[in-house]
């Protein structure tokens, strides 16, 4: 288990009682399966165009790739670690990544690219003792990753892998973690930092929105809870206990995770809606037999993918939850 999955063990005896309190809305949907439990799949993330779903495996071990109706599956790398917190292109036909490999006894980091449709692979750098994950910005095949633990970044332009035709609107600004778990905000080139979170709280895995106006991270202290600011710092929410946030196409809203545990394993999960004012939180599964995790939007806000007991799953949104109807 990586460093960071253990806050998702933390105590929710006192959130369990006041959600059986006071119940929450839920959303009536059923989620079609996409994949069987045998391939154990985690972590699905739509392309930006919403025709694909990438994935990986526990362990972060290798990518997948099928379109958004569950069709075509194929591996597109078996690298190990290049699973977490790999990076779709704007034009959804290239998928960036961190893989990693031990050197005398070390671990060492590389970024590469991988075609979706050819499957071949270009390699970024070379192996180095620390690298952050890459993501992509300014839209001309630009893609940056931190360099060292203070969150100083370095960029690659992938000449030839991507083409001035990329469609979407990428992120110009870039949210980083320093050593001392503080979430930064600055431009592509690491200049300008400007600190988002509370000095005085431990804070990982930030995410800026799609419009680039709001950042939203992982607090750790007191068991794990989701937190977002501007990103000029101000308007600091702390929207409660949860996990692995992710954004709406319109960033008003925050799809997570809510787990339960035993002190020792997890026990139960399920999704959560929430309006970045911390108002209209929805309950979006409530299924015992399963644990819903990793939830991620489509580019148009009107279907989520998920992973639970190692399938692949889709469901819509309604749009009377996300507009208050």
């Amino acid at each position: 288990m990586n460093r960071f999955s253990t806050v998702l063990l933390g105590p929710v005896l006192l959130l369990g009682l006041l959600l059986s309190l006071n119940p929450q809305p839920q959303a009536k949907e059923q989620a079609i399966k996409l994949t069987e439990e045998k391939e154990g799949f985690i972590c699905p993330v739509f392309s930006p165009d919403g025709q694909s779903i990438a994935m990986t495996r526990e362990g972060w071990a290798g990518i997948w790739r099928m379109s958004s109706d569950g069709t075509g599956l194929k591996e597109l790398t078996p690298d190990p670690g290049s699973g977490y917190q790999f990076a779709w292109s704007p034009n959804s036909r290239y998928i960036a990544y961190r893989t990693d490999a031990y050197v005398d006894g070390k671990r060492h980091f590389a970024i590469r690219v991988v075609d979706v449709k050819t499957g071949n692979m270009e390699e970024i750098t070379e192996f180095e003792r620390f690298l952050g994950t890459p993501r992509w910005v300014l839209g001309d095949g630009t893609i940056v990753f931190e360099t060292d633990r203070d969150g100083a970044l370095a960029q690659a332009l992938v000449v030839g892998l991507v083409s001035s035709q990329d469609t979407g609107e990428p992120d110009r600004l870039v949210a980083t973690t320093s050593h001392d778990l503080q979430i930064w905000i600055s431009g592509p080139d690491g200049r300008e930092k400007t600190l988002i979170s509370d000095p005085q709280q431990r804070c990982f895995a930030p995410s800026v929105s799609p419009q680039g106006d709001r950042v939203c991270y992982t607090v750790l202290d007191g068991g794990g809870s989701i937190a977002v600011a501007r990103t000029d710092g101000s308007d600091q929410r702390n929207l409660g206990y949860g996990s692995n946030p992710c954004w709406s196409p319109d960033g008003q809203y925050l799809a997570y995770e809510v787990t339960a545990d035993d002190g020792m394993t997890m026990t139960g999960s399920d999704l959560f809606l929430i309006n970045v004012d911390g108002t209209d939180r929805t309950q979006l599964t409530d299924t015992p037999d399963l644990m819903e995790r990793w939830p991620n939007w489509s580019p148009d806000g009107g279907k989520m993918v998920f992973s639970a007991g190692g399938a692949i799953y889709v469901m819509s949104i309604p749009t009377t939850i996300i507009s208050g109807e």
